[in-house]
This record gives structure tokens, C-alpha cells and sequence, in this order.
């Protein structure tokens, strides 16, 4: 007995030694986060994302000059150019008024089409919005192209421009910053490099200049056209189409306090931050569909109908692109797809917009009420 007693005597001692050097190892391993502050704007130390903004402010002028074909066909290769960045295309006719002048733009060594999600896609509603340029002068009906009012659409009522403008908002923007957002959270944060600063940091900077907001961006205010310095794309449907769900102040201030928690190595904070801002892109891009469908039912204007249903049907598209753990479902998705590549004139035959109302279903089904 007493031989037992001394085994479970010692054996109790190892056992206590090892608790207490397990309790050394996780005392060593806790990290101190100090206390910080979040600042009013995005004003952080080595902050750069001129690849991203620029980008955004590339997106403006191809969109800007594929606006053009209501009033003259536009040029293929000038389309090209704009996509590519080559032959400097970026002129004062279609990007004044923006982040990055037209030389700047023109003499970046990059370009839209490298970074942009199923890119054939893309640049094959570009093509089709050149080829349909020249009927600027005919008169649009079912079947035919042509202008309706001041917009010009293809044979099934459907702009072209818009497919690309709202489509680039998440096959270039969303895509480029769940990218960055996710490469950040992987990313060494310990080697600066003046300008850029840690690996994590430029990150999450490239992510804020893809979001197209200003530094000092303010949620309630509604900014000029004239003003360079203004939101731009997703930025700029944040106000537009987004001030009931409030998502361009929650991901602004998502960014700042992401950006903050990351030089403080608050990475529970980061990592919220990231969830909140994947959120709400994806749902301003949803709260974007669900007005323009609204939009189509409220009117007897065929022009007005038309020209919602084309920036609905983009802003379904840019849904392509959302988060892999979006609450909107794949076949949810496919039906709104099929909705919104249905032949326009076919949508606005049916008086009880039955189509239209169940793509509105699905999308306030999978984020909860997006409009007033």
C-alpha cells in the first residue's frame, strides 16, 4: 500500500509539473491587443491602392463612352482600348471629373480586363453594345433594334451598356474585393515596407479602393457629378439605391475598423470587419435589383420600364460574383437569371408583372427587406 501511495504521490507531482508548464506555454501565447482608436476617415500611415482606384476610375470612362451610342455608333476599337488600356484611350470626353486624370489613366501600366471575373463574358456584352450602336437613328420594336426615347436597346428591350456598367460592379469591384479581404486575412503582418506598409495592410487598401468611396466619404451626403473626389459604381448606388439598408456607412466604417484592428493585430476584429463588408456589397448590389424591378411595374412609359428592367438585370448579373457563403442560394440565383434574361417585351405583356415580382421575392427572401 504504502508503494501505491508513493506512485500516486510522484505521480501527482509530474502531473502538477506539467500542468504548471502548460500554464507557462499559455501565459506566453496570450497577445496583448492595446487600446486604439478608429479614425473619422480612411487616414491610416502607408496607405496605398492607386491599381484599385484607378481601375474604378477606368470602369467610369468605358462605361461613359459606351453611353455614347444613343447618339452615334460607336467604335470597336476604341472599346478594345478602353478595356485594354492601350493607345490612350482614356480621353477628357469621358473621364473628367474622376479620382485619376485622363493621362494618369492612360499612362498606368495596368487595365480593367486583367482583373475582371469571367471576363469573356464581359467584353462580349461590350461587342454587342458596339454592334447595336448603329441603329442609333432607328426606331426600336419587338425584334428589332433600335432607340426607345433617348436609350437604345437590342431586339428584346434590353441595354446593353447597363449589363457591362452594373456587371462590372461585381465581376471587377465585389470580385476584387472579397479577393483582397480574403488574401488579407492570410497576409504576414510584421514586415513594413514604406508605403505600402505590412502585406495585410496594402491588402486591405487595395479591398477600400476597389469599394470606389473617397477617404473622407459621408453616407448622407449627395455628391455633384463634377466632383472628382465622389464615390463611384458600388460606391455611388450606396446613396443611390442603398439608404434604407444604410450599407455605405456600415462598410465604410467596417473598413476603417478593420484597417485600424490590423495595426493593432486585433484579428477578431478584422475578421468581423471582413464578414460586414462581404454582407453588405453583396446586399447593395440586391437592394440595387429589387428597386429597378420595382421600378419596371411603376410606370406606362416604355423607355422608363425598359431602362429599369436593363439595370435590374445587371445588378443580377453582379450577384454572379457574390460571396461563397451567400445566403442567396445557386438555384434561387438561376431563377433569377432566367427572369432577367427574359424577353422584355414578354415581361411587360404580362399586366401582373408575375415575373418580376418573384425575382423581388427571391431577393427580399435571401436579405431581408431592402426598400421602404
Amino acid at each position: 500500500m504504502s508503494i501505491n501511495r508513493t506512485y500516486v504521490g510522484v505521480a501527482m507531482l509530474i502531473l502538477g509539473a506539467g500542468m504548471t508548464v502548460t500554464s507557462c506555454k499559455k501565459k506566453k501565447d496570450v497577445v496583448t491587443i492595446p487600446e486604439y482608436t478608429v479614425p473619422a476617415t480612411y487616414s491610416f500611415e502607408n496607405v496605398e491602392y492607386t491599381e484599385a482606384s484607378g481601375r474604378v476610375s477606368m470602369w467610369a470612362g468605358l462605361t461613359s463612352y459606351l453611353g455614347k451610342s444613343s447618339s452615334r455608333k460607336i467604335s470597336q476599337d476604341t472599346t478594345n482600348n478602353l478595356w485594354n488600356n492601350t493607345n490612350s484611350s482614356f480621353t477628357a470626353e469621358i473621364s473628367t471629373n474622376l479620382p485619376h486624370s485622363t493621362s494618369a489613366l492612360n499612362g498606368f501600366s495596368f487595365n480593367i480586363s486583367g482583373k475582371v471575373s469571367d471576363a469573356g463574358t464581359i467584353k462580349q456584352y461590350i461587342d454587342s453594345m458596339v454592334a447595336i450602336s448603329q441603329f442609333y437613328t432607328a426606331t426600336a420594336s419587338q425584334g428589332v433594334p433600335g432607340k426607345i426615347g433617348t436609350r437604345i436597346v437590342n431586339y428584346s428591350g434590353l441595354e446593353f451598356n447597363q449589363l457591362v456598367a452594373k456587371g462590372l460592379m461585381g465581376a471587377l469591384q465585389m470580385n476584387q474585393v472579397i479577393t483582397y479581404l480574403d488574401k488579407a486575412a492570410k497576409d504576414d503582418n510584421s514586415t513594413v515596407t514604406a508605403g505600402s506598409g505590412t502585406a495585410m495592410q496594402h491588402d486591405w487598401d487595395l479591398a477600400f479602393g476597389y469599394v470606389g468611396l473617397p477617404t473622407d466619404y459621408d453616407s448622407s451626403k449627395t455628391y455633384a457629378s463634377t466632383e472628382a473626389n465622389r464615390p463611384l459604381a458600388i460606391g455611388g448606388y450606396f446613396r443611390e439605391r442603398g439608404q434604407y439598408i444604410k450599407s455605405g456607412g456600415i462598410v465604410f466604417e467596417a473598413f476603417r475598423k478593420g484597417r485600424a484592428a490590423i495595426n493593432n493585430k486585433d484579428y477578431t476584429k478584422r475578421d468581423s470587419a471582413i464578414a460586414t463588408i462581404k454582407l453588405n456589397m453583396e446586399k447593395i448590389l440586391a437592394a440595387a435589383a429589387y428597386a429597378y424591378m420595382g421600378l419596371s411595374q411603376g410606370s406606362s412609359d416604355l423607355a422608363t420600364r425598359f431602362h429599369a428592367l436593363s439595370e435590374g438585370a445587371g445588378f443580377v448579373l453582379a450577384l454572379k460574383f457574390r460571396p461563397s457563403n451567400s445566403q442567396l442560394t445557386a438555384a434561387n440565383y438561376l431563377t433569377l437569371q432566367e427572369i432577367a434574361q427574359t424577353n422584355f417585351y414578354v415581361l411587360i405583356a404580362d399586366a401582373s408583372n408575375t415575373k418580376v415580382k418573384q425575382a423581388q421575392t427571391i431577393l427580399s427572401t435571401a436579405y431581408g427587406q431592402l426598400q421602404p
